[in-house]
């Protein structure tokens, strides 16, 4: 079953450019989609992950790197929705 993730960030848009840009371009593995945008609070992201060990993975071995090689700190996100996703449509 796909696993999904809404959350909610205190950064800037910019600053979670920068990110994605220190993750690299290798393939993520396990990530379906990606989708972010600026809101209120800072950043919010729609992620959709083949599992929900596979997003862990990627926060502990590709994100959190990434984020320590910018001086961002790995603090939590403001707010996390987690979403069981038994329907994904792939284009």
């Amino acid at each position: 079953m796909a696993y999904g993730t809404i959350m909610e960030f205190d950064v800037d848009i910019e600053t979670h450019r920068k990110i994605i840009e220190a993750v690299g371009d290798d393939p993520i593995d396990g990530l379906i989609v990606h989708a972010a945008g600026p809101s209120e609070a800072g950043v919010r992201s729609i992620d959709v992950w083949e599992s929900k060990e596979l997003s862990e993975r990627f926060f502990g071995e590709r994100l959190m790197p990434a984020m320590a090689t910018l001086g961002i700190g790995g603090g939590p996100p403001l707010s996390v929705e987690e979403i069981d996703l038994p329907v994904v449509l792939r284009g």
